[in-house]
């Protein structure tokens, strides 16, 4: 999983890096005042690592971003390293950030000493998602940013903001909107399931872009699954409309969240049998409670 959120915030950090050094630096800078230094003269290689040349009101700086996707103890000591071989090869300063997917607390500073002296006093911008506004970001945030909106802080569903998400993407020329699907689908499945994220953006929605090769199988096999699950809903929908003349509103909902595939098999052939809707209701509380 580290390895296609690394894959997809590069490839979106590339496409807008104006948008990315908006979220650190809460400002417009021009397009052409922020570029990506092209990873062959990175020092450090790692696979999250993001390193713009910035010029902002007549200052030439470079940034250090990294992403952090789950809590990393050495952060504090990798970024150091990381600031300090940048700041050594282009000889500018060096803005570290990290920017923090799952919000997690985590430290934004690292020194030590040594005897009398006080040999690294090392301190870096942290960003953690969850404590940014996130209507504020998707009303007004860059289309870039777009797909980390759902890992914001909310006060409704974010199955609601997922909607409100794919309404902003809709809105752009058709050639950008599969890497903004991709990221968005991706970034979300850190607080939905993939099967709820299906059933808003399709497979086909995100499979135009480059970047879907590299995780292809695991998001068609899902889709795929997807699409045998809702085929097996409608099914038992309409046996027991078949059978009892009647099934409970809200029903499609409750046998959705219902993983595992063979109890939803074995509520089909109790909705193709059953005559009374009690003794169906009663399959699927059962179902429920061994759901997970």
């Amino acid at each position: 999983m580290a390895q296609e959120f690394d894959l997809v915030i590069k490839a979106l950090a590339e496409q807008y890096p104006a948008d990315f050094v908006k979220l650190v630096r809460e400002k417009d800078i021009p397009a052409e005042k922020v570029c990506r230094v092209e990873k062959e003269v990175v020092a450090v290689k790692r696979e999250s690592d993001i390193l713009y040349q910035i010029t902002e009101e007549g200052y030439d700086y470079l940034m250090a971003l990294e992403i952090q996707t789950h809590p990393d103890i050495n952060i504090s000591r990798r970024l150091l390293e990381y600031t300090v071989m940048q700041h050594r090869k282009f000889n500018k300063p060096v803005y570290p950030v990290v920017v923090n997917l799952t919000g997690r607390p985590q430290v934004d500073n690292y020194s030590f000493e040594c005897l009398e002296l006080k040999v690294v006093d090392f301190s870096y911008r942290l960003i953690n998602l969850a404590d940014l506004s996130g209507r504020r970001f998707l009303q007004r945030c860059p289309m870039g940013l777009i797909p980390l909106v759902p890992l914001m802080q909310h006060e409704v569903p974010v199955e609601e903001v997922l909607m409100e998400c794919i309404k902003r993407i809709e809105m752009v020329p058709v050639e950008m909107q599969s890497d903004l699907y991709l990221g968005l689908a991706l970034f979300s499945s850190i607080r939905l399931s993939r099967e709820l994220i299906l059933r808003y953006i399709e497979v086909n929605k995100m499979e135009n872009s480059a970047l879907f090769d590299g995780i292809r199988d695991k998001w068609i096999d899902q889709g795929i699954q997807q699409g045998k699950r809702e085929e097996r809903i409608a099914a038992i929908l309409e046996a027991l409309q078949e059978n009892v003349g009647q099934y409970p509103d809200g029903l499609a909902d409750m046998l959705s969240n219902i993983r595992d595939f063979d109890n939803l098999k074995a509520l089909l052939r109790k909705a193709m049998k059953v005559k009374d809707l009690q003794e169906f209701l009663m399959a699927l509380d059962e179902a429920m409670q061994v759901r997970n």
